[in-house]
């Protein structure tokens, strides 16, 4: 590929690239997105991701909002990733492990867990009923840094 030649322009011109226009408001009704979440797979990190009118999953800046199913009688593998998840559990109960500590701890409807970047953890649902967690992420920050990974981890011995 030869190399290009770049071009310049004023400085006000290359900070309203920047400018950033505000934010409108947004509605997702509950109805409509919890029929969709039995409608679509549930892998391991994620079910169902928002989005904005014009398509965007990046719902605040630097913040993605998405639903996790872990499915009843299910868990999700040992791993650790560079972005953080807040998660609110909106329904169904189940565990959450941290590998560091081995630690578990119970997840019930209207708890709130923050699972920090790198935090190697494994979620479980022994129960009947799947467990549905809403998660706030900094995916977006992170894509645009080319720093998104996650890193599989060993099963830890019960």
């Amino acid at each position: 590929m030869p190399v290009q030649t770049g071009s310049r322009f004023p400085y006000p011109e290359f900070k309203a690239r920047y400018d950033i226009p505000p934010q409108q408001p947004v509605h997702w009704q509950w109805s409509q997105v919890s029929q969709g979440l039995g409608d679509v797979e549930h892998p391991e990190r994620g079910t169902l991701a928002l989005s904005l009118p014009d398509g965007s999953a990046e719902v605040l800046r630097d913040v993605a909002v998405g639903y996790q199913v872990v499915p009843a009688g299910e868990r999700t593998s040992p791993h650790a990733h560079s972005w953080y998840h807040l998660s609110v559990v909106q329904s169904g109960t189940g565990t959450v492990t941290f590998d560091e500590t081995g630690e578990t701890v119970e997840l019930n409807p209207g708890d709130i867990l923050l699972v920090p970047a790198w935090s190697g953890h494994r979620f479980t649902n022994p129960t009947g009923q799947d467990l549905v967690l809403l998660n706030l992420m900094n995916i977006p920050l992170l894509a645009r840094l080319g720093n998104l990974e996650v890193v599989q981890q060993q099963e830890s011995a019960p």
